[in-house]
C-alpha cells in the first residue's frame, strides 16, 4: 500500500471519527447564545418602559406644577388626569399598572409595575417617576424687577 493511499485512509477515518462533533459543541453553545439574546432583548423592554413611565411621570407633575399658579387651580386632579392619559399605552411584559400622585410643595408621580421575567418566572417591580417643584413665576418675575431696580438706584 502506498504512501499516498495511507494518508487518505487516515484523513476519511478522522472524518468519520469527527463528523458529528460539531452537532454535539452547536447542541452545548446554543442554549447559551439563546440565553445572551433573550437576556438582552428582556434588557432593551425593561429600560424602554423604565424610561417611558419616567418621562410620563416628570409631564404629568410637570402640568400639575403648572395648575397650581391659577387661581383655584386643581393641582392634584390635573396631574391625575395627565399620569392616568400618559399611562394608557401598553407596556410589553408589564402589568398591574398604578399610579400615585402627591401635591405640595412639589407634584410627584409614581409609577409602578410588575414585570415578568423570562428566567424562572420571577416577577419584578418597576418603579419610575417625576417629581417638579412648583415654581410661581410672577414672584419670580417680581423679584428679579425689584433686584434690578436696587441695582440701578445703586449704580447713579
Amino acid at each position: 500500500m502506498s504512501t499516498e493511499l495511507r494518508t487518505e485512509a487516515k484523513s476519511e477515518i478522522f472524518r468519520k471519527l469527527t463528523g458529528g462533533s460539531f452537532t454535539v459543541e452547536a447542541a452545548f453553545v446554543m442554549p447559551i447564545v439563546l440565553l445572551a439574546v433573550m437576556g438582552a432583548l428582556y434588557l432593551c423592554f425593561f429600560v424602554h418602559n423604565r424610561s417611558w413611565l419616567t418621562a410620563a411621570g416628570y409631564e404629568a407633575a410637570l402640568c400639575g406644577s403648572m395648575e397650581a399658579v391659577r387661581e383655584n387651580g386643581k393641582v392634584y386632579e390635573t396631574a391625575k388626569m395627565q399620569s392616568e392619559q400618559l399611562a394608557d399605552t401598553g407596556f410589553f411584559g408589564g402589568k398591574n399598572l398604578q399610579v400615585q400622585q402627591t401635591a405640595g410643595e412639589r407634584v410627584r408621580v409614581v409609577y409602578q409595575m410588575d414585570t415578568f421575567s423570562g428566567f424562572g418566572g420571577f416577577s419584578r417591580k418597576l418603579q419610575a417617576g417625576g417629581s417638579v417643584k412648583i415654581i410661581r413665576p410672577v414672584f419670580w418675575i417680581r423679584k428679579i424687577k425689584a433686584a434690578s431696580e436696587i441695582l440701578k438706584g445703586d449704580g447713579e
